[in-house]
């Protein structure tokens, strides 16, 4: 009995940092997914210069994508999207082959503050990040390019405007 009064703090310790570890990979592995899966949408849209004309077309574009997005990461056990932050991209580039034209890439980063569960393990892995809040710092990122047809005037470099 004593001994076990002895090793049980350390193994239960142990046994629930193994838990909240397990809970945090898991997260970052979905986190990856669904950014990777949310670029390859982005890629699909058709993208030129006279997408941003106006903002209506690259507006219903960038919330269709935070919508996957969000969608995707629902999976998360105990996701909020208030944790979530989304930064979605397009860029011009110039084409190697024919110098005149352009193409595009579809770049995504999304952080998320993941919670961290278990009191004890907290106390260890709180602050890695930077912050002492309760929660652990993930990030993610991708870019695909967007299969246009080669675009023939420079544009330049979009953000979609955060919500």
């Amino acid at each position: 009995m004593v001994e076990f009064a002895m090793i049980a703090p350390i193994f239960f310790l142990l046994l629930f940092a193994v838990i909240q570890l397990g809970l945090l990979f898991g997260a970052q592995n979905g986190l990856v997914n669904a950014v990777r899966d949310s670029t390859r949408r982005a890629a699909t849209y058709r993208i030129n210069e006279a997408s941003f004309d106006g903002g209506f077309t690259i507006a219903g574009i960038c919330q269709t994508i935070r919508t996957e997005i969000d969608g995707r990461l629902r999976q998360m056990p105990g996701f909020v999207a208030a944790n979530r932050t989304a930064t979605i991209r397009y860029e011009w580039k110039s084409n190697n082959d024919t110098p005149e034209t352009y193409f595009v890439v579809a770049h995504i980063n999304v952080q998320y503050r993941h919670p961290l569960y278990v009191p004890l393990v907290n106390i260890f892995l709180d602050g890695v990040d930077g912050t002492d809040d309760g929660a652990l710092m993930l990030e993610a990122s991708e870019q695909m390019r967007v299969e246009n047809p080669d675009i023939l005037n420079s544009g330049t470099d979009q953000s979609c405007p955060n919500p």
